[in-house]
């Protein structure tokens, strides 16, 4: 696995507060990038649905040392924002899907714009570039799951900063802008440059 940073990310990414993005499918990798790979000393919280898969998935961020809040877009939708603005408060970054938890794929929610509004902290967008895996093709996602031993590259993105106010027009095109940012990687995307 390697990390490959863009701008002033690597300044960012464990080191200062952030919300960091990725796409739902891709959610397989973060554990492991935060626990072995990024070292911080800023703590992570993980952003999942209230279901029973929010449930596994919240047991596998605690494993790897990282936090989670319950709630979706379907589900606790106000609580779980109202949970994810303490965990900030109390001094953590937060990581979350924009197209989770039901889709439709690579198509973000108001709700990662929103909290970056609030809260003053920058969007960090991570693409993750997978090209041999298995895809759970029942998935609404097509679930990415790394072979053994394939390379795997983590491409984090200059932070991406939103205006404190916010209008529908100005969230739309912060919601197109992350679109943006997260096409690019394996399967479905272009590869990530060296």
């Amino acid at each position: 696995m390697r990390i490959v940073y863009q701008g002033n990310a690597d300044e960012v990414l464990g080191k200062k507060q952030c919300i960091v993005a990725l796409w739902h499918n891709r959610t397989f990798t973060p554990c492991y990038v935060y626990r072995y790979k990024i070292k911080g000393t800023v703590p992570m919280s993980m952003l999942t649905s209230a279901s029973k898969d929010g449930a596994l998935l919240e047991t596998v961020a605690q494993g790897y040392g990282m936090r989670a809040v319950r709630g979706s877009s379907h589900r606790r939708g106000v609580a779980g924002f109202r949970d994810m603005l303490r965990e900030l408060e109390a001094g953590c970054s937060m990581c979350i899907t924009p197209d989770g938890p039901k889709g439709p794929i690579y198509k973000s929610h108001p709700g990662v714009i929103r909290l970056a509004s609030v809260s003053g902290l920058p969007i960090l967008p991570l693409c993750i570039d997978i090209p041999h895996c298995w895809r759970i093709k029942k998935a609404w996602d097509g679930f990415v799951i790394p072979k053994p031993f394939s390379k795997v590259t983590v491409l984090v993105k200059e932070p991406l900063y939103v205006p404190a106010e916010l209008d529908d027009a100005t969230q739309q095109e912060y919601m197109e802008k992350l679109n943006n940012l997260l096409a690019v990687a394996r399967p479905d995307f272009d590869a990530v440059e060296p």
